[in-house]
């Protein structure tokens, strides 16, 4: 772990939860897997005010706990995920998400499950001021809200082992496993059991139950005859008859065709819930693949990715998942919006009609002109060299999958070419494209294709190399690997490019913080004018030179905040979308 992240999440932690919160956080980052006593010693705040800040750090799903057996009592252990503090800083990006997907409904109940942790539903609604008292209609109203949070996965069902660290929730399994044996486990006892419980994890893990929502009262008391199942054109599976989803659950809209109402979904109001933040992450990845695409190419093949990844989203669970399920051509050209600039983007003229037929009707003649449109473009994306969409079947028109960790791989790429550019300069950038194409270079080989004088390119060569963006690899040409009778060949090193990147984004998020924290502290007297009431309701009673300067106040104010949020999606592609193990989560 960096030094500069340990601080950046002291001061998320300060920034949300207050300062007793950020020592014990801080506490547990720098020590690692504590008991209450060690906490309340290396943070000398009262037991009682330790308590309450681990169950604030639990409540929020960032602290562990897990509890063991030492002598003759039993000590639970704390134990904290930095990964989940860094996602603070993106409550703007998520908060801005949920409205632009789920409205204005959901965010109000998105909102007040991101402020409290985990909570019940029937907590949201007193939070947000309803009651059992309420009208039909806002009790409908927020019932459908939280019910379709909860479908899409924005929010997700919380059990009391979800508090456990997984580590020792696994020892545990193994222990009671175990203990049903009877007699000490054998090596072939222990491998059976640790490979079951590996199986039981991943069945889990990819799972596409969801809990929470129970069948309302009147599909319940329905037929119970088998329903019929049909795909929609997102490809999802749509439930006819009965208004249930293919997992079982009722998508409050009508079966389109089938016999009797959809009946909507209902909350479990005794089940907990938690904001469900690797979901939110794969809408901002996907984001960053339709940007990069959109920059490549131009933005009709960004609207047809678009199309491709909302597809996907309904099957993929985090950033971590490898490839996506299969998608047409078909489903992907009906998921265009209607007004998307196809057509501009792109020369049909080689590709032949499906039909070879010419059709007079004007608008069947652009549903046509589009869907080559969209072919065409898919096939650029196809035949792009980054192998991020591929065809899998060639039936039809196609079908296609996403390779997700082929994405992470070109916006890591990215970001790492935009840091070097940024710390060392364009040279440097363009040598470390050069190893990453050709692999393992000599120096020679390197400056020629960097198109470089020899010494130039041995001077940022090691340059690149003290900074971690590069390695060498040692071949010896005797059996005895005297240094001076070696081939010395340069390379890049994922791992330690990864962890170059890192560094770096950790310090400008902490430059930015810090520079933030100044413009505040220098300008605070204003800052504190500014708000008051009677300003707020008369601005002339500023003078000339004060507004001047709160307006550049602001300007350096969203300024950083710019900052912040391009440097937050550096993070999100490097520590994130493509973990490395050369840190910790």
């Amino acid at each position: 772990m960096y030094t500069e992240q340990v601080g950046l999440c002291r001061r998320l932690l300060g920034e949300h939860y207050g300062p007793i919160v950020e020592a014990v956080g801080a506490a547990l980052i720098r020590d690692g897997r504590l008991h209450l006593g060690s906490v309340v010693q290396r943070t000398g705040l009262a037991p009682g005010s330790v308590r309450q800040a681990l169950a604030v750090l639990i409540q929020h799903g960032m602290a562990t706990h897990a509890q063991t057996r030492e002598g003759g009592r039993a000590v639970t252990y704390y134990s904290i995920s930095p990964r989940s503090i860094l996602r603070l800083q993106r409550a703007g990006l998520y908060l801005a998400l949920v409205e632009e997907r789920m409205g204005r409904d959901g965010l109000a109940v998105f909102r007040t499950i991101m402020l409290n942790g985990c909570m019940t539903a029937a907590a949201a609604r007193s939070a947000l001021g309803a009651s059992e008292r309420s009208g039909a209609a806002a009790k409908a109203k927020f019932g459908a809200a939280v019910a379709k949070l909860v479908r899409e996965r924005f929010i997700t069902a919380v059990a009391p082992r979800d508090t456990v660290t997984r580590a020792d929730r696994i020892m545990q399994e193994e222990a009671k496993e175990i203990a049903k044996l009877g007699a000490p486990a054998t090596p072939k006892d222990l491998a059976r059991i640790r490979q079951a419980i590996r199986q039981q994890e991943a069945e889990e893990s990819s799972s596409t139950a969801i809990v929470g929502l129970k069948r309302s009262a009147a599909a319940a008391a329905d037929d119970g005859g088998p329903a019929k199942v049909l795909i929609g054109p997102d490809g999802r599976p749509i439930m006819l008859g009965n208004g249930l989803d293919g997992h079982g659950h009722g998508d409050g809209q009508g079966g389109g065709g089938g016999g009797g109402d959809a009946q909507p979904d209902t909350v479990d109001d005794k089940q907990c819930f938690r904001v469900y933040y690797e979901r939110l992450d794969v809408f901002l990845r996907n984001k960053q693949i339709v940007n990069y695409f959109s920059d490549k190419y131009n933005a009709a093949a960004g609207v047809v990715l678009k199309a491709a990844l909302r597809l996907t989203e309904a099957h993929t669970r985090t950033c971590r998942d490898r490839v996506s399920e299969r998608i047409t051509a078909n489903q992907i050209i009906q998921g265009i919006p209607h007004d998307a600039p196809l057509e501009d983007g792109v020369d049909t003229g080689d590709i032949p009609h499906s039909n070879g037929s010419d059709l007079s009707d004007g608008s069947g003649a652009r549903r046509l002109q589009r869907g080559r449109a969209a072919l065409a473009l898919l096939e650029v994306l196809r035949a792009d060299a980054s192998g991020v969409l591929s065809r899998a079947d060639e039936r039809g028109a196609g079908v296609f999958r996403i390779n997700f960790e082929r994405a992470a791989g070109v916006l890591r790429d990215k970001c790492v070419d935009a840091l070097v550019v940024e710390k060392h300069g364009s040279q440097h950038a363009r040598i470390v494209r050069v190893l990453r194409d050709k692999q393992k270079l000599d120096e020679k080989a390197v400056a020629h294709f960097a198109m470089l004088p020899i010494d130039q390119c041995r001077e940022r060569l090691h340059e690149l190399s003290l900074a971690g963006f590069v390695a060498t690899v040692e071949i010896p040409r005797t059996a005895d690997r005297n240094p001076s009778r070696m081939f010395y060949l340069w390379h890049v090193d994922a791992g330690r490019q990864v962890s170059a990147a890192l560094r770096l984004v950790f310090q400008g998020l902490s430059n930015v913080a810090q520079r933030a924290a100044r413009e505040a502290s220098c300008r605070a007297p204003l800052l504190a004018k500014a708000q008051r009431e009677d300003v707020v309701a008369d601005p002339s009673l500023l003078t000339a030179p004060e507004r001047k300067e709160l307006q550049a106040a602001t300007a350096a104010r969203r300024r950083l905040d710019i900052a912040a949020v391009r440097l937050d999606g550096m993070l999100l592609v490097v520590h994130d979308v493509a973990p490395s193990p050369v840190f910790g989560t």
